[in-house]
Formats: structure tokens, C-alpha cells, sequence
């Protein structure tokens, strides 16, 4: 049953995949280039698969002694292209594997939320003026919090991850995340599934409820795990950034930037508040072999912390 409601809600965004992959020169020319002899295939999914494997062993994520990975791949790629089932990681791995449009991204990220899901929230949303806003989250406090920000090749945010742990302070069934931008795919990996996108009172501010797996009683822990897939039209502001009203405990940040996207310099900052156009203290931080900065900050009231860079 699982299998066939993911299906449902993919197979627009699998007919749209397919489509692309045939007939977008750009797309078809990386797949053909893996085909023996001259085919009238609208779509080769061997050649399709060599692709995929290619950008694998390239990014590292598949050591290449894995000689059989398109074979491997073969049948992810043929459901996908026959319009019965993609995963939103293998949507990603398809998106990312052919370099695509952000244009043709965002529709194809539009196109597998068509029919909604339990499991995913699009935030690239048209929100009436008369949809209701976003209630006032549930008391808890936050134990620990894990924020991971990458960084592409074109200077772009690509993804930011969330691992976190959290106590309630009165009878509790949903967590609220909220964020400051519509450009972006949320996935709840673990602890809960997201509700509807809605506006918070505050201007320029979205959210999503994430509905907790089980109802938690003032005092009881759960642990949620979120990632967010971001696919801004134009550059945002040079910042990760984490604002806390009250308190929370225990924050690990961490920035990472492509290879061929390097910044100049990189600073960790202060800000007095979200609106604040600047932050108002800064301390220059270095850049590990790894392309990242990491700061962890055991307690952080009333304030917001992250990350601000400049390009060269």
C-alpha cells in the first residue's frame, strides 16, 4: 500500500521527467553519449542509468570499484521513466546527475507534490490571502539542534538538513518549523509527517506544522529529523542564520560550500534580531579541508547566530 500511494503522487512528476530526458537537447545529448550506435529511442534507460552512476562515482557518493552501479541503477531508472514510482531522492539524484534548470526543478518538485503527501510540504505554494495563518507553536524547548547548509556550484543554496531534539512543555502533537523564504521543498525523513503550508503573522515568514508521530506528554522527548531541498529563482543574502525567541540548548551549525564555490572570507556573527540589516559583532572564521565551517553553541537565549560570507 505504502508503494502505491507513493506512486500516486509521483507519476506527474515521472511523465514530466521522462519528457525532459527525451526531448530537452540539453538533457538527451548527456544519455545518448552512452549508447552504442545510433538509436530512435525516445529514451534509453541503460544509457539513462550510466548518467546517473557517472555523477555518483564523481561526487564521491559511490566508490567507483562499483562497476555494476548501472546496472544497479537500472531499475530505479525504469520505474522513474515508466511513470510508476520515484522517491524524492531519486527525483534529487535525476535533477542533480543532469544539471537541471532550476525552472525545470521547480516543476518537477511541483509536479510529485501535485497530488499531496503525507511525508512532504512544497513551500513554493500560492497562498490566498484569505488562508489562515500559522497558530502559536506548542510550548517545548529544544535539547539539542543540528542545522547542516550547503552551498552549490552556482553560489546557490542547495539543501539544509535538521536533526533535533525536543521537550514538551505542555501536551504536544506537532512542531512548527518556520522559515523565511517559498523556495524550497520540505521532507520530513524522521519523527512526523508535514501538514500544509501556511503564513505566520509575521511578514515574509512560512511554515509548516510537522504532525509528531506520537502525542507527547509535558515532559517527554521526541526527535525530529527534516530536510529541506532550496531552489532560490535569484541570490538570497550571504547568510545561515538561527534565531531563538527564548532558549535553546546545545546548537551545532554547520555551512558548507561547493569546491568550485569558494568564499573569499567567512564570518560568524550576531545579529539583535531577524530584521536586523547586519549583524553586530563579527569574527572571522577559516574554512576546513572539507570546504565547511562548524560552530557548536551550548546555549543561546533571545538572539540570532549563523554564518556570513563574501564572494571573491
Amino acid at each position: 500500500m505504502q508503494a502505491e500511494r507513493e506512486s500516486d503522487h509521483s507519476a506527474l512528476a515521472c511523465l514530466h521527467l521522462r519528457s525532459l530526458l527525451a526531448t530537452s537537447p540539453a538533457y538527451r545529448a548527456q544519455w545518448q553519449v552512452y549508447v552504442r550506435r545510433d538509436s530512435r529511442q525516445d529514451i534509453h534507460q541503460g544509457a539513462v542509468a550510466q548518467v546517473l552512476a557517472q555523477y555518483l562515482w564523481e561526487t564521491g557518493e559511490a566508490p567507483e570499484t562499483e562497476t555494476d552501479l548501472p546496472r544497479r541503477l537500472k531499475d530505479r531508472v525504469g520505474r522513474a521513466l515508466n511513470g510508476s514510482l520515484i522517491a524524492p531522492a531519486t527525483l534529487r539524484l535525476f535533477i542533480e546527475a543532469f544539471d537541471m534548470s532550476r525552472a525545470d526543478a521547480n516543476q518537477l518538485w511541483a509536479l510529485f507534490m501535485h497530488a499531496g503527501s503525507d511525508d512532504l510540504a512544497v513551500l513554493r505554494a500560492t497562498l490566498d490571502t484569505g488562508e489562515p495563518v500559522l497558530p502559536p507553536p506548542t510550548a517545548h524547548e529544544a535539547l539539542a539542534v543540528h542545522e547542516f547548509h550547503r552551498m552549490g556550484s552556482d553560489r546557490m543554496p542547495v539543501e539544509h538538513r535538521t536533526l533535533q531534539v525536543i521537550r514538551a512543555l505542555e501536551p504536544m502533537d506537532r512542531y512548527l518549523y518556520q522559515f523565511d523564504t517559498n523556495a524550497a521543498v520540505v521532507e520530513v525523513v524522521r519523527g512526523g509527517t508535514a501538514g500544509p503550508v501556511r503564513r505566520s503573522p509575521f511578514p515574509g515568514i512560512y511554515g509548516v506544522q510537522v504532525h509528531l508521530s506520537r502525542p507527547l506528554a509535558p515532559g517527554e522527548t521526541a526527535s525530529i529529523e527534516y530536510r529541506t531541498i532550496l531552489s532560490y529563482t535569484s541570490a538570497p543574502p550571504p547568510e545561515f542564520r538561527r534565531g531563538v525567541l527564548t532558549r535553546l540548548r546545545n546548537l551545532e551549525m554547520n555551512l558548507q560550500f561547493h569546491p568550485d564555490a569558494l568564499p573569499a572570507r567567512v564570518w560568524w556573527g550576531h545579529w539583535e534580531s531577524v530584521q536586523a540589516p547586519a549583524p553586530s559583532t563579527l569574527e572571522e572564521v577559516t574554512l576546513t579541508p572539507d570546504h565547511d565551517v562548524h560552530r557548536y553553541v551550548p546555549l543561546l537565549e533571545h538572539s540570532v547566530v549563523g554564518f556570513t560570507w563574501e564572494w571573491d
